[in-house]
């Protein structure tokens, strides 16, 4: 690939860079994978675990030069912050690869891009879903659902209920095992 690419791509997983520049390349853009984003002298289509984001977005933003965050399903606050620092737009993980080459293609040509709406109404977890969700997903992960109900002074069919409630409020993709409904919440900013 050219050092003088439009695009350029970077992610903490070279593996992940790789793809987005393959579908980039594939959908006809001119771009190619850095393994620095000092590298970026064009638009940068830049990993969400990009280091420092917002200090990288308000230098990028200042010298005139776009970027795009991609990857992570980041709650609305963080998408906020994105904005607010100076990202030209922001596509989550869970997008289509096409979302990202009309994202790329929007910001080289200046158009504006939609950026995603928070929703309605926030569900909130209770306070006691909360106090069983750091019980069973942080202080006693590494206990078993009954040893973690006795600690809490519940049964476990009462562990059960508000684990499924939860499960309910994060949403189903991914959740189905303890350590993947911790990561939904840790995302969420519930826990």
């Amino acid at each position: 690939m050219r050092a003088d690419a439009e695009v350029f791509v970077w992610s903490r997983w070279r593996l992940h860079a790789d793809a987005v520049t393959s579908v980039l390349v594939a959908d006809g853009l001119d771009a190619r994978t850095v393994a620095s984003v000092d590298e970026a002298t064009g638009l940068l289509v830049g990993g969400a675990l990009l280091p420092d984001l917002t200090d990288l977005l308000e230098r990028r933003r200042s010298a005139g030069l776009a970027t795009v965050v991609w990857g992570g399903v980041l709650p609305s606050p963080r998408v906020a912050a994105l904005r607010q620092a100076g990202a030209a737009a922001y596509v989550s993980m869970l997008e289509p690869p096409q979302q990202v080459v009309d994202v790329v293609r929007r910001v080289l040509a200046g158009q504006p891009v939609p950026w995603p709406q928070p929703p309605e109404a926030m569900v909130r977890l209770t306070e006691r879903e909360q106090e069983v969700a750091r019980a069973y997903l942080a202080d006693w992960s590494d206990h078993p659902r009954a040893e973690v109900a006795r600690r809490l002074g519940i049964s476990e069919r009462t562990l059960k209920v508000h684990i499924a409630n939860i499960r309910a409020k994060a949403g189903h993709r991914g959740t189905e095992t303890r350590e993947g409904l911790r990561r939904a919440l840790v995302v969420s900013e519930w826990l």
